[in-house]
């Protein structure tokens, strides 16, 4: 049993730049979730314990392209750069293995806890359709995050091998349909922007979370990864000046992210800020990739360790825990800043204890499954 436990902090095989940037991204996520814990802190530790929801999903979204497209990449290299059905199969196996029970069990959970105030549209949820060209109902809130992934893990092997079929058999072809999804994904956002935005709409909602326009996410890590292969010595020689400038754009973005994109957006800014801020976070990958260990085991651990449970970590922090704190205190009415500062230790021991024990008897095992498949 502790042996379960203790595979989560084991960082042999790992690259700890890249849990670092997952466990940051999660971080940012499950303290933008419960900043209004925070509301009674100091402004120094308010504005610590603030977090970007927007930030953290960014990350996930391009640090998963790399990932995933590597593997995309690899198998698509294997096969004489292109992909047959055989392939397809097996890559999507692989995925939905590692990321369909935890949702469907979380789904499952939301409808039992929910079940007062169920989405007319519920069904569309077991689909991943909840968003694809809207802004999915307040239910599951995490999910539409999660739609956008699986859509994009859908389409881009049938286009990769759509495109080996009707082009020359190179492995540029990997690069060549990353770059064209992107140009499609951006301009159907730049179409929505124009055409389909309703008066006075907030762009968190209207625009962020619909799946067909946020595709583009995932496929700048495709890019990153299509590079990191292809041109090592460029790579690895440009790391740091790459991550400086990532960083700068990044921060840059994110601090004048309210004057671009919630007071009074042009459409221009509508499609262009996810667009910059996802070059800007690919840009710090080349380093990050790199970064396999550091001389602090206890950090390494940590860092891991919340990396490992993130997904887990992802599905219950919100709807099931935070807002449940929300409506439990009626948003903390009457806490003491002491009082504010015991609940919020106590919500972020819950959701790691939870997460992890989602992750050692249920998402693990399940991705062990796979294997026989």
């Amino acid at each position: 049993m502790l042996k379960r436990f203790s595979e989560i902090f084991d960082t042999k095989g790992r690259v700890f730049g890249l849990d670092a940037l997952r466990f940051v991204a999660i971080i940012l996520v499950v303290q933008s979730h419960s900043r209004w814990m925070t509301e009674s802190f100091s402004k120094p530790f308010k504005a610590l314990f603030h977090g970007s929801g927007i930030l953290g999903v960014e990350l996930f979204f391009v640090l998963s392209g790399f990932l995933i497209g590597g593997i995309l990449l690899k198998q698509f290299e294997k096969n004489g750069n292109s992909l047959t059905f055989q392939d397809i199969k097996h890559f999507w196996i692989r995925r939905w293995f590692r990321t369909l029970p935890n949702y469907f069990l979380i789904l499952l959970v939301y409808i039992a806890v929910y079940h007062y105030d169920l989405p007319a549209i519920l069904w569309r949820y077991f689909f991943f359709t909840q968003n694809i060209f809207n802004t999915p109902p307040f239910f599951f809130e995490e999910s539409w995050s999660l739609s956008i992934e699986e859509i994009s893990y859908l389409v881009s092997p049938l286009v990769l091998a759509l495109s080996a079929l009707l082009f020359s058999r190179k492995a540029s072809l990997f690069l060549w349909t990353s770059i064209l999804l992107i140009t499609i994904v951006t301009a159907l956002r730049w179409i929505y922007s124009v055409y389909f935005l309703e008066p006075n709409y907030k762009w968190v909602y209207m625009l962020r979370e619909v799946a067909l326009i946020r595709l583009d996410s995932i496929y700048y890590g495709f890019i990153a990864v299509y590079i990191s292969k292809k041109a090592p010595e460029l790579w690895k020689n440009f790391s740091i000046p790459l991550f400086i400038f990532g960083f700068i754009g990044v921060a840059l973005l994110m601090k004048f992210e309210n004057n671009l994109m919630e007071i009074n957006p042009s459409h221009f800014n509508n499609t262009i800020f996810f667009s910059l801020l996802s070059i800007s976070i690919a840009l710090l990958l080349p380093y990050l990739s790199q970064l396999n260990e550091i001389k602090f085991t206890f950090l390494a651990k940590l860092v891991t360790g919340v990396s490992i449970i993130s997904y887990s970590l992802y599905l219950i922090n919100g709807g099931l825990l935070a807002i449940q704190f929300d409506l439990l205190s009626n948003k903390g009415a009457g806490w003491s800043t002491s009082t504010a500062a015991l609940m919020y230790v106590f919500y972020w021991a819950l959701c790691l204890v939870l997460s992890t024990l989602l992750y050692v008897f249920f998402e693990k095992p399940f991705t062990k499954l796979r294997d026989k498949f």
